[in-house]
């Protein structure tokens, strides 16, 4: 077998790429000084030896089939004298600070033949470049993207589940943008009420689409919710639309809320409207009735004194009025039931706003007076907080590790001010039972207070989106995004 002059060994030794030199038997005769550096090992383990007991495949990874493909290139060799390059190959190394241990590698290789004047193969030179740190920035950059496409699937399907409940919704509910309120969004609802279609109603300013209603002060609510950023309630609030062509008096509930955007402008405004009409006007016709049955009383009572010196002509009064009276009682009787049976659907209503509330997905839940008491929530909230919200407890006491956060001065300020507060991707310690440790959540949230008919602050409701698995995917993609900025290059 021929050898090599320890000229030639210095020679080789000093190559700038890692390479091999072996024989047609595979045997290590040479070893570049950077092949020794790329893979930790020393000359002296390697010379005289079958390549691939030097290097044999990790028995940690059963799968793996580096050996095979690496030696069926270098006999191909061999055998046609011709250079073979392989792809991109996973080759773990053993590790010489811990025998028995591997290091995992990924290499790109090239098998070239060295031959005699006849043109016989006389050696075989295997040259390497390790690619391990390009390797795992693609994969980790890749698995980033992977996660990052995920967390976007998800919201896109959280925004389509919003989209379902807003046009389920038994609620009026619109969006308006900008000084004009151009129509943005509206429900079937609410369309419904205004008796106009979707075509007429999107892109349209809403006092071009309702122009009745201009100077029946809706104007100048919005502008000043637009203006302060205080959302608007308002109660049976008396309005003319014309529906079917005709003029209509139309009694509303509802608020108006500000829209912002990320960095808190205002640019529009929501409304979430019932029409309370028929419960107004049943509750005005008992009171007409009422005041018909006071009327007659009172004739009753002035009649009295005349009525006393002529008996038979009381008598006849008296039925006359008892007539009335058992017809203005029947009329009372069926305007209460009328009045109870609006009562009865507004009731529905509220059931069916809850249950849809309990289907948002998102974490809802509703928090009364100055302690912040739970009277409701949903399953999201109940699953952000590791179950252990109950009806009635405070939030201090349902999750004491908010309180050193500030999330509670966050409520006592919005219930004390009346101001909403709105937090995008903070970060919250929330212990999780399963593990018994807190764990690192990042949320976009909103605390709304709740107001009674004088403004008086009765409580808050909590509006909670989880986005820690947005915010983890952002932060490792610009983290390795940065990596690969200011990587080393690649040795020429």
């Amino acid at each position: 077998m021929p050898t090599l002059a320890s000229d030639l060994l210095s020679i080789f030794s000093a190559l700038p790429s890692a390479s091999l030199l072996l024989s047609p038997e595979l045997l290590i005769e040479a070893v570049s000084d950077t092949y020794l550096t790329a893979t930790g090992m020393k000359r002296s383990d390697m010379i005289g030896r079958y390549v691939f007991d030097v290097f044999p495949d990790n028995p940690d990874t059963p799968e793996a089939h580096s050996v095979r493909d690496v030696r069926a290139s270098m006999e191909q060799v061999v055998a046609t004298g011709q250079p073979h390059e392989l792809p991109v190959q996973p080759y773990d190394t053993p590790d010489p600070a811990q025998p028995g241990q591997f290091i995992e590698r990924y290499w790109q290789s090239r098998n070239a033949p060295v031959l005699d004047e006849q043109g016989r193969v006389t050696h075989l030179l295997h040259t390497v470049v390790d690619i391990t740190a390009q390797t795992r920035d693609a994969r980790q950059l890749h698995d980033a993207q992977v996660r990052e496409q995920a967390a976007r699937e998800a919201a896109e399907w959280q925004r389509g589940e919003l989209a379902r409940i807003f046009e389920q919704a038994p609620v009026a509910i619109a969006t308006y943008r900008g000084p004009q309120f151009v129509i943005e969004l509206a429900n079937p609802k609410v369309l419904e009420l205004w008796d106009r279609t979707p075509a007429q109603a999107i892109g349209t300013p809403l006092f071009e689409l309702l122009p009745e209603i201009t100077g029946q002060g809706f104007d100048d609510l919005l502008n000043e919710v637009m203006a302060t950023g205080n959302p608007h309630v308002a109660k049976e609030m008396l309005s003319t639309i014309v529906r079917n062509g005709q003029p209509e008096s139309v009694y509303w509930n509802f608020v108006y809320l500000p829209l912002r955007e990320d960095d808190g402008t205002i640019t529009g405004a929501m409304v979430v409207a019932t029409e309370v009409s028929e419960q107004v006007q049943a509750r005005q016709q008992i009171q007409d009735l009422n005041d018909q049955l006071a009327a007659v009383n009172r004739a009753l009572h002035e009649s009295n004194a005349e009525l006393l010196t002529n008996q038979e002509e009381v008598l006849k009064v008296q039925q006359l009025l008892e007539g009335s009276v058992a017809e203005r009682t029947k009329q009372l009787e069926t305007a209460l039931a009328d009045a109870e049976q609006h009562r009865t659907s507004a009731a529905q209503q509220q059931r069916l706003l809850s249950q849809i509330l309990g289907q948002v997905p998102a974490s809802i839940a509703t928090l009364t007076g100055p302690e912040h008491r739970f009277s409701f929530f949903n399953e999201h909230y109940q699953e952000l907080s590791g179950g252990r919200t109950q009806l009635g407890l405070t939030v201090a006491e349902a999750l004491p590790e908010v309180v050193e956060q500030g999330f509670i001065g966050l409520l006592d300020q919005v219930y004390t001010t009346g101001v909403p507060f709105q937090g995008r991707e903070m970060p919250v310690q929330l212990y999780d039972p399963t593990t018994d440790r807190p764990e690192l959540r990042y949320v976009d949230f909103t605390y709304q207070p709740l107001l009674s008919e004088q403004g008086a602050t009765l409580g808050i409701l909590a509006f909670i989106v989880d986005v820690t698995d947005k915010v983890l995917a952002r932060q490792q993609a610009e983290a390795l995004q940065e990596q690969l900025r200011s990587g080393t290059q690649p040795i020429h």
